[in-house]
């Protein structure tokens, strides 16, 4: 058994106690050592430019373009969502380029790319422009945050990469209050043409950040995963375990596990879920009365509340287990969703826009932890290049399946529903999902017994 695997085997409540030089090593912990620190603080920067860009920036991207530009609003939304496919194609792209040259080299390729792909933004006003461009950042983001960046998160966090995506995600929940007014400001203060670039020089800026002061992996820099205690004579195994290895898994094999299907397809629910609710709040406030400002304003709110959620649901993870907290996790989004399909009052608003927010990074951070569970470490990065677009094509699902109970099933309660029966059928797919690591298992064995 190699050094790693001995580490994996390790019995949680063993290492919650602590004795000595285990007490680095307790799982609810944040003792992440300056190294480790490092690497959060780039995730959650990274996250919160790639969900900025991707996502919550629409809301000024698009408008200021349609004015700049002359360009028909409804065609750049409409435009907006093929686009965005682009990032089913990173997952196995950008996996396979971690492969061959490591999770850093990949961001900081990816960062910069993106940047130029977001920058050039204002300056080539067509349909055509915009929808070549902002496919080129839908595929970068998703290559430099969600594909290296978490590599790199399972490459340095293994007992405890669940509370650190718990610190990673805040960087996500900032994304959803604090991007649109950014780049309002960038527009406001060197105007649509150039504001772009204020974001971009901020993917250039971290780029360079990851480039000095990041490490594909601990042992690069004389350190442990989890900011373990670690002796040379553990560290030179450690290297070399590194220098010969050979991943166990490859992706015919991928393929053929169940457990990767029902990762990629729970996961993918989790999104629906979650795409489902909140791309429709603030309609629903406004359909309650409430203005666009202020329906926003309580949006924001969520979001900001949706902090406290990115450390609970890590802290959540390394109490009970990823699977265990996953579960939970989908019964709160399905207990969100019933709350919505009754018309609202004062109290349930807010319960509801609570909860809501609480959960908004919750699902990066235990999809994340679930697959870096069961792919710990140097398979993760072969898995996620196979799990992610299965999930990425099942959350596509998630506006079809809202627009069949919007108009054939009742309206919102309808809608509604449906999203409670796709949260049953995550919870099942969860339920029946092997979550034990691959590399402390014989691998041949496991396939086998799967087929």
């Amino acid at each position: 058994m190699t050094g790693q695997e001995k580490y994996l085997a390790l019995p949680p409540k063993a290492i919650e106690r602590g004795t000595g030089r285990d007490d680095h090593l307790s799982a609810t912990k944040s003792s992440f050592g300056p190294h480790g620190w490092t690497i959060i603080f780039f995730q959650a920067l990274m996250f919160w430019l790639a969900a900025g860009a991707v996502t919550h920036g629409l809301n000024v991207i698009l408008p200021a373009l349609s004015k700049t530009f002359q360009l028909d609003y409804n065609a750049l939304l409409a435009l907006a969502t093929p686009a965005s496919w682009a990032s089913i194609l990173a997952g196995p792209l950008c996996a396979r380029l971690c492969e061959k040259k490591g999770p850093k080299f990949n961001i900081v390729f990816c960062l910069v790319a993106c940047g130029l792909c977001f920058g050039l933004l204002g300056y080539w006003g067509t349909l055509t422009g915009f929808t070549v461009l902002f496919a080129g950042v839908c595929f970068f983001g998703t290559g430099f945050a969600y594909m290296g960046g978490t590599a790199l998160i399972a490459n340095w966090f293994i007992r405890k990469q669940g509370l650190a995506l718990g610190w990673c995600t805040m960087g996500q929940t900032f994304s959803s209050a604090f991007f649109v007014p950014v780049l309002a400001g960038f527009f406001s203060w060197f105007g649509v043409h150039n504001g772009f670039w204020g974001v971009s020089l901020l993917m250039f800026a971290t780029a360079l950040l990851v480039a000095l002061f990041a490490a594909n992996k601990p042992e690069d820099i004389g350190c442990a995963p989890d900011n373990a205690p670690i002796t040379a004579e553990e560290l030179a195994e450690r290297v070399r375990e590194h220098k010969d290895y050979i991943c166990p898994v490859t992706t015919g094999q991928l393929l053929r596990m169940k457990d990767v299907w029902f990762m990629g397809i729970a996961t993918g629910g989790i999104y629906i879920m979650l795409v489902g609710v909140v791309s429709q709040i603030v309609p629903r406030l406004m359909g309650m009365g409430f203005a666009l400002s202020t329906a926003i304003f309580y949006m924001t709110l969520s979001a900001l509340f949706g902090t406290l959620g990115a450390y609970g649901w890590g802290w959540l993870n390394q109490k009970v287990g990823i699977k265990a907290a996953i579960m939970i996790y989908t019964l709160w989004w399905m207990v969100s969703v019933v709350i919505n399909i009754f018309q609202y009052n004062a109290l349930t608003l807010w319960i509801s826009l609570l909860m809501i927010g609480f959960s908004l990074a919750g699902a990066t951070n235990l999809s994340t932890a679930l697959i870096a569970t069961k792919f710990p470490r140097r398979t993760y990065i072969r898995a996620i290049g196979i799990i992610a677009p299965i999930q990425s094509i099942v959350r596509c699902f998630a506006f079809s399946i809202l627009a069949v109970g919007l108009t054939y099933l009742g309206g919102y309660a309808g809608a509604y529903f449906l999203l409670v029966a796709v949260g049953a059928v995550t919870l099942i797919l969860i339920w029946q999902t092997d979550v034990t690591p691959v590399e402390t298992l014989s691998f041949t064995s496991q396939v086998s017994r799967e087929q």
